[in-house]
């Protein structure tokens, strides 16, 4: 290449990447109403620490670059996923292999969907570190009370029986055990999906909006406030915190049976979990069962699915109603968890609709989708 040639292409390599710059400014004033309540999140945690001196943090920078080397692997892997269901249902190619790769390119390098999506990922960071944290130093916080409660709640509610013994005679068989156990740890990856999914959108939109607000309601207010003022540890976990007697001493004692034969994941990940609680220098922490936030972000996965198509609002449903029997059959829920947990989530669901459309009327929202348009 000849020195002119060099130069101009150097100049438009520039200017794109000003043009970029400049879009994703005017991003992050788009998304200023989630660094708002994220930054609150982060600025009261900072307060409590200040009053709580004695409750454990992670280091941010480390617990960041973690959360960053997960997400450089999830966000690839759910826009594959997500690309694929748009390659396979709507262009239908000859060559579907090479079509999907050459549409995942082009949705990578779409320096709309980076501006669009990159805040995001930030807030994201930021929303889950402080989770985590809060989640872990629960039992430091407000010590586990309220499972005897929540037990004797679940038998008065279901007519004088705990709800997995209801649900035993259908639902206790190995391969069924083994495919609810599938489904749970499932939620992890339909979690990045939904997410990443609405993050990475070509264009902003007021379902994105409301998604993230009560994505980040949920976690804050359900995962957080709640889960540390109604301490509890789930079913699984009933027994080994010494009360007597233990109604789920017999489930537990049949996914033992099943893992010997099948393994049910759910039982090693219990264990690790409790290890965490008895020794701080675990890294795995953090038990947390009322309300359940596994319950209560898959029905919010299903209700926004619902808004952008029939057929994955079915799915998420589907999905949803999975998560809920195997909380309980796992041992990892009681049922009033959900019960509040879906509670929630409907009123927060119903509640961020009039703020995410106040919020699509603002100037800041306003230049940046005239900047998208413009392409600049």
């Amino acid at each position: 290449m000849d020195m002119p040639a060099a130069a101009a292409s150097f100049g438009t390599e520039a200017l794109s990447a000003n043009r970029f710059l400049s879009l994703l400014r005017k991003s992050f004033s788009a998304h200023a109403i989630f660094i708002a309540i994220v930054g609150s999140y982060f600025t009261a945690f900072c307060f409590l620490l200040r009053l709580r001196p004695d409750v454990p943090v992670s280091d941010l920078l480390v617990t960041s670059l973690g959360f960053l080397v997960i997400a450089g692997i999830f966000v690839p892997l759910s826009v594959f996923f997500i690309r694929f269901y748009h390659t396979a249902r709507y262009v239908k190619p000859e060559r579907p292999i090479p079509a999907l790769l050459k549409d995942m390119k082009q949705f990578l390098i779409n320096r709309k969907r980076m501006a669009n999506g990159l805040p995001i990922v930030l807030i994201m960071m930021i929303c889950m570190y402080v989770f985590s944290n809060i989640k872990s130093s629960i039992p430091m916080l407000n010590p586990y009370s309220w499972d005897v409660y929540f037990s004797d709640l679940d038998r008065t509610l279901h007519f004088g029986a705990q709800p997995w013994e209801w649900l035993q005679p259908l639902l206790g068989y190995g391969p069924i055990t083994l495919l609810l156990n599938f489904n749970y740890n499932l939620w992890f990856l339909v979690t990045w999906l939904v997410w990443v999914y609405f993050a990475f959108a070509d264009k902003p939109s007021e379902l994105r909006t409301r998604f993230f607000l009560g994505f980040f309601a949920l976690w804050i207010i359900v995962g957080s406030l709640l889960a540390v003022g109604f301490s509890s540890v789930g079913p699984c976990f009933f027994g080994r915190l010494g009360l007597s007697p233990d109604p789920f001493a017999g489930l537990m004692a049949y996914l033992h049976s099943v893992n010997e034969v099948l393994p049910i994941w759910a039982l090693p990940l219990q264990d690790e979990l409790w290890q965490g609680y008895i020794d701080q220098s675990v890294v795995i922490k953090g038990i947390s069962a009322m309300p359940s936030m596994h319950n209560g972000s898959a029905l919010l996965y299903a209700l926004a699915g619902y808004q952008v198509s029939r057929f994955a609002g079915r799915i998420l449903a589907l999905h949803a109603f999975l998560v809920f029997i195997g909380s309980i059959h796992l041992g990892w829920h009681y049922a009033v968890d959900s019960y509040l947990a879906w509670a929630l989530t409907l009123v927060i669901w119903f509640a961020v609709l009039p703020i995410a459309r106040w919020w699509h009327s603002t100037a800041a929202q306003g230049n940046f989708d005239r900047a998208l348009a413009a392409g600049a």
